[in-house]
């Protein structure tokens, strides 16, 4: 045993045994006096610091007072010597070196002498035998607090501060930013005693701040700023004066803790003092320019003034308007720039420029990113207010995020639903149908119109992007659109080959470079009037799969043609999926020899061009999506290709077609979404091949073409389609037996308005077309309501406005239909702009949508529905003159 043990409990032994004999020789005297009440003591511990600060080596002085967790006191009361164990306690670990509060002692009042006490920690084990001397009395009813002095070791708080310190050297460890630091290990040695200290995992907050600085690129902006972080707990030290040796930072998402490094330094030193907190320590974390990310600032601001960013105004969403980058602030805070995105150690790869109105080159300096996953020079959204880069994060580039992307062009200048061109009672009818899924639903057409993103209207003012883009092995995205640039400053050269920094990039470069960058599998090339041919760059990428070259306007139909060509021909043919050159000069396809290499195409689209002759691609290659409206096309080749199980639209609109081709098959295993014929010089099915086979899709639309005889052969090839647009065309009759075919009763929404038809045959009957719900007979001969259709169970919308007369143009419908009110599921009838007279029928509320407007001599009594016309339960569309009886709810001038 230690034997300043031995002799401290030999000392409080022999005190205790002298003072209770001395008492024991005269209590008889004493015991008399007391009043037989009880009062409380509580025995308060305060420390008695050591003149050493060093650790505690034995049992006369207390590492800490937090350690002591209960107190034994040894007193002497009227010649009896009293002993009792008492809990300390204290506010919390950190408050216990300022006292310790032991629980309430209940005594006879009195006066009592401690003789000494002992100190245990949480298992009971002795920690301290002190002798005290001290006197208190105790008052009947009340509570005296009596202080105990306890030797302990001094010790004082301290609060750690991170600073950034600049190395000279190149500095070893992780790559991660000083703003993702979340957990430090904090090592300190007393500078007197050697002795070190590690605090481990300490919290990490991180905070931005400015300080007085003059921007040199903007005058008006004096303040640079600037990072700070410290760590949101104090901790105790021993009294005297030390230095942060060592740290190791971690970074933490959720639950996840990230080792970055651990670093041996020399901070400055601190001084601990008794009970005092130091806020002022400061842990130097290093930091050294030799770092990437740091090498990554530097390209950027290099970038910046190569494309004369002083002069930048941000215009689009993404960012406040008129933002531009700022480095006035520390050094590895420079990536934080609007259109820059970071990875977890500080990495450049985002980098959107499009919408800063950028000038000029950008520069070799680019090859310095090599992390780089999206670069942005201007894209096809840009002036439309629906950036797709608004949300976007290169963190999180999942593979559903980039199709989305591909196919963002498509959505917003291309894709649309055919049906949304028919009637708008059909449109709002099918619609609002119950039985109708909303996936199915009629979408209304959201393109894109011209006059909100005018071909030639550019942006920016980039004039080239330098061949160091060689070394972004890990791009994945890149665009540049809306710009000035020539197809000969596309990645084709060094633009600072002298430069000490980046000239080497020039000096590194291999032809077989460009095989490294199988990463670069999307490229847009976007309304640049000034290309004049597709950047031989392009045909270097060897696993290109999406390609948006629309609205280059500058590049001629030959040239088009003849890059269209080498694409097919090079190895991107093999790869490439998705091919934009709408709006263009186009005029003739490839030849079928190099198309037939492009098997893995399935998006194209060639809208909006001057197409006449087309060649097919042939069998192997299945296209999902093609766009050809808006050319010149007259025929299109049986063989032009095959087709996907998931072909969403295929539009042939707004050309000059003569036949519907016979390039489908309705018997083919997965049935399309739609096809569009319209606006084309149709006049029937194309049969120049051999027997006609069908168009194996929902939707067809054949409106605003020549066809005079209705197109039969659709239904007998088998095709099963559901809705079909006819409206604008030169029929006259549909004779019977026009609608047959194993899948004719699939039709469930016809459009036969703006044609010169008189009749319906039996073929429109249900026990033909069992689910027809919505059809319009509107703009047509019709004398009288034709009733075939009016027997289905499921009809549900029908309209007969406008007929005319075919040779005098006057109002030929003048019959109201008879029976019209009793038609199983009819909610809608239309019947307006006619000659209809006396209504005998009486209405029901069933049909409760009814349009007999512009009808000048109708005379008709709503009696029987004008409860429902006054709850707004049923619509009349009406003219104030007409002579309508019964509901005074109606605004009528009679």
């Amino acid at each position: 045993m230690n034997r300043m043990k031995i002799f401290s409990k030999a000392l409080l032994l022999l005190l205790v045994s002298l003072l209770t004999f001395a008492a024991t020789s005269c209590s008889d005297d004493e015991t008399g006096g007391w009043d037989g009440t009880y009062g409380y003591v509580q025995f308060k511990l305060s420390k008695k610091v050591s003149s050493r600060a060093t650790r505690a080596t034995a049992l006369d002085k207390l590492e800490k007072l937090d350690d002591a967790k209960k107190i034994k006191v040894v007193m002497e009361h009227n010649g009896t010597t009293v002993s009792q164990t008492l809990v300390l306690n204290s506010y919390n670990s950190e408050n216990a070196e300022y006292g310790l509060r032991s629980e309430k002692l209940q005594l006879a009042s009195g006066t009592y002498t401690v003789i000494g006490f002992y100190l245990y920690d949480a298992v009971d084990e002795e920690l301290l035998a002190s002798s005290a001397g001290e006197t208190f009395t105790v008052v009947g009813g009340g509570l005296e607090v009596q202080n105990l002095m306890v030797e302990t070791v001094e010790r004082g708080k301290v609060k750690f501060n991170l600073v950034k310190e600049w190395e000279k050297t190149r500095a070893g460890g992780a790559e991660y930013l000083f703003s993702n630091i979340r957990l430090v290990d904090v090592s300190v040695t007393n500078l007197f005693t050697r002795e070190t200290y590690t605090f481990p995992e300490l919290k990490v907050k991180y905070k931005e701040g400015s300080k007085e600085n003059q921007n040199p690129d903007n005058e008006n902006d004096k303040y640079m700023d600037t990072g700070t972080a410290y760590c949101d707990s104090t901790v105790w030290l021993p009294a005297g004066t030390y230095q942060v040796t060592s740290y190791t930072t971690y970074g933490k998402t959720g639950a996840v803790k990230t080792k970055y490094e651990t670093q041996p330094v020399k901070g400055e030193a601190f001084i601990i003092e008794d009970n005092q907190l130091n806020d002022k320590a400061q842990v130097p974390i290093l930091l050294s320019k030799t770092k990437e990310y740091i090498k990554d600032y530097e390209a950027l601001k290099a970038i910046w003034e190569s494309l004369q960013g002083k002069e930048w105004s941000f215009y689009g969403d993404a960012t406040f308007k008129g933002a531009n980058w700022n480095f006035n602030k520390e050094l590895d805070m420079w990536g934080d720039q609007p259109g820059v995105t970071l990875n977890s150690n500080g990495r450049v790869i985002g980098l959107i420029i499009a919408g800063f109105g950028a000038k000029g080159i950008v520069p070799d300096a680019i090859g310095q990113l090599t992390e780089l996953q999206v670069l942005n020079l201007g894209s096809h959204d840009e002036k439309i207010g629906a950036n797709i880069f608004n949300d976007y994060d290169a963190n999180s580039l999942t593979a559903a995020k980039k199709s989305s992307m591909r196919h963002d062009y498509e959505n917003k200048f291309l894709k649309y639903d055919p049906r949304a061109n028919m009637s708008e009672m059909i449109v709002k009818s099918y619609n609002s149908d119950p039985k109708v899924a909303p996936k199915n639903r009629i979408k209304k057409d959201s393109r894109i119109n011209l006059k909100d993103a005018q071909i030639g209207t550019l942006t920016n003012k980039i004039t080239g992007v330098s061949k160091a883009i060689y070394r972004l092995t890990k791009l994945q995205q890149f665009y540049i659109g809306n710009s000035s640039i020539t197809s000969n400053e596309v990645c084709a050269k060094f633009y600072n080959p002298d430069d000490p920094v980046y000239g080497k990039f020039a000096q590194e470069f291999k032809d077989e470079d460009w095989d490294k960058m199988e990463n670069l599998t999307d490229i847009e090339l976007y309304n640049c009037p000034k290309i004049s041919r597709i950047p031989d760059f392009y045909y270097n990428l060897p696993k290109l799969q999406a390609m948006n070259l629309a609205r280059c306007k500058g590049i001629s139909a030959n040239q088009l043609r003849n890059d269209w060509t080498r694409l097919a021909e090079e190895k991107t043919g093999k790869t490439l999926q998705i091919l934009y050159m709408s709006y263009n000069n186009l005029e003739e396809f490839p030849e079928s020899s190099a198309l037939s290499k492009m098997v893995n195409l399935g998006l194209l689209d060639l809208a909006y061009n001057n197409i006449k002759k087309v060649h097919p691609f042939g069998s192997e290659v299945a296209l999902s999506s093609l766009y050809l409206n808006n050319n010149q096309i007259e025929e299109i080749p049986a063989n032009l290709c095959a087709f996907t199980d998931d072909v969403e639209s295929l539009t042939f609109a707004h050309n000059k077609l003569k036949k519907i081709p016979n390039i489908f098959d309705a018997s083919s295993v997965r049935e399309m979404g739609s096809v569009d014929f319209s606006y084309n010089e149709i006049t029937g099915v194309d049969k120049s091949h051999g027997t006609y086979k069908g168009i194996n899709a929902a939707s067809v639309s054949l409106s605003n073409n020549k066809i005079e005889k209705f197109p039969s052969e659709l239904f007998t090839a088998g095709s099963p389609i559901t809705t079909i647009d006819l409206s604008g065309n030169q029929m006259r009759t549909i004779p019977k037996g026009s609608i047959k075919g194993k899948k004719a009763y699939l039709l469930q929404v016809i459009d036969l308005r703006f044609n010169k038809l008189t009749s319906l045959s039996d073929d429109f009957r249900s026990t033909t077309l069992p689910y027809i719900t919505n059809m319009d007979l509107s703009y047509n001969c019709f004398t009288e309501v034709p009733t075939q259709p009016l027997n289905s169970a499921v009809l549900r919308a029908f309209a007969i406005n406008h007929q005319r007369d075919e040779n005098n143009d006057q109002r030929c419908l003048r019959t109201w239909p008879t029976g019209i009110t009793t038609c199983p599921s009819l909610i809608q009838f239309q019947i307006g702009s006619n000659d209809i007279r006396k209504v005998e029928e009486t209405l029901t509320s069933h049909l409760y949508i009814l349009n007999i407007a512009d009808n000048p001599n109708i005379s008709i009594d709503v009696t029987s529905v004008c409860p429902y016309i006054k709850a707004g339960m049923y619509k009349l569309f009406y003219d104030k003159n007409q002579d309508i009886r019964g509901c005074d709810a109606l605004d009528l001038e009679n």
